[in-house]
């Protein structure tokens, strides 16, 4: 027994040395497992795997030189990408100045994208709400809807715009109202889908189900669940990441940072609308509707993003030095 404690103290230090080094081993293993298999950064690496900033840079090296040389064979990857966010135009029930501006951005801005979110048509001739009240619904017909929306909307859009951009039509709550009438009147489920109507995906949209998480970057883009007054603190509780979405027609942020990791903070971010702030069926009621519309730039490679939100004012707004819309001189 003497013989072995002798034997411990005299080689202790080379059984730290030991324990550190296979310590160490486990903690290389995993760095260069999601630095290889991930997009996370040096910091986030270090959060998962348990270690210090400084044991991942030793062991997988720089986040962007890292990020490059996976994307080296891309050089597309490293080109920063331009979408433009269109929220809630509610056809036909938008001003036209609106719009007209928001065109004219359009061309000039030259996107690399065009993401509709949600509810880009009303649809109310067959709307739940207005089932019992024919009056509302007088001479209203779903087809001319669809295809006015086209004319309007969609193939304006297709003719500013360059032929290689994407577009992507979300299904918000309005949109949705097909599936529920379809369900109360499923003998009519092949011949009033928009998607079908309008032929989307041969057009080239892609299409995001209803309640479904588009992304954009590391931004997810949704149509939008809450309509509560603090919906963007919901929002960000609930998911957990950066988040845009439409929906409730009003601008408003929230942001979350946590104390463990002040670094790794989410927003959620409610864009205001495109139709009109002043419908109808308010009554000229006050409420807290918005005109705008969102913008995103994004580097594929990495992720990362800013978002811009663009309010516009009686049919006009500034963007980068230009003035796009109704001229005030």
């Amino acid at each position: 027994m003497r013989i072995f404690l002798k034997f411990l103290e005299q080689n202790i230090n080379s059984f730290s040395i030991l324990g550190g080094y296979i310590f160490m081993t486990k903690y290389r293993s995993e760095i260069l497992k999601l630095a290889e298999t991930t997009a996370l950064t040096n910091n986030e690496i270090a959060r998962v795997v348990g270690c210090s900033v400084k044991t991942v840079l030793k062991y997988a090296g720089s986040y962007t030189s890292r990020t490059k040389s996976k994307a080296n064979f891309d050089e597309e990857a490293w080109k920063i990408q331009k979408t433009v966010l269109l929220p809630d135009i509610h056809h036909p029930h938008y001003e036209q100045r609106v719009m007209d501006s928001v065109n004219e951005f359009i061309i000039d801005y030259d996107p690399d994208e065009i993401v509709y979110m949600g509810d880009q048509l009303s649809l109310d001739c067959i709307s739940f709400w207005n089932r019992n009240k024919p009056l509302l619904k007088e001479g209203q017909r779903l087809m001319k809807d669809y295809n006015d929306f086209n004319k309007d909307i969609l193939q304006v859009h297709e003719n500013i715009t360059r032929k290689d951009i994407r577009r992507t039509f979300m299904i918000g709550n309005h949109e949705y109202r097909i599936d529920a009438y379809t369900e109360r009147n499923p003998e009519l489920a092949e011949f009033i889908d928009v998607v079908r109507y309008l032929n989307l995906p041969e057009r080239g949209y892609t299409i995001i189900p209803f309640n479904e998480v588009y992304k954009v970057g590391k931004l997810n883009v949704i149509h939008g669940f809450y309509w509560n007054i603090y919906h963007a603190r919901k929002t960000v509780d609930d998911f957990q990441g950066n988040v845009v979405y439409a929906h409730v027609h009003n601008p408003q942020m929230f942001t979350k940072i946590s104390p463990v990791d002040q670094k790794g903070y989410h927003m959620a971010t409610s864009l205001p609308c495109l139709c009109n702030i002043k419908p109808e069926y308010k009554k000229n009621a006050p409420n807290h509707w918005v005109n705008g519309f969102g913008i995103v730039e994004h580097l594929p490679a990495t992720g990362f993003f800013n978002l811009y939100m663009i309010i516009i004012i009686e049919g006009s707004f500034m963007w980068n030095g230009k003035y796009f819309g109704k001229k005030i001189y």
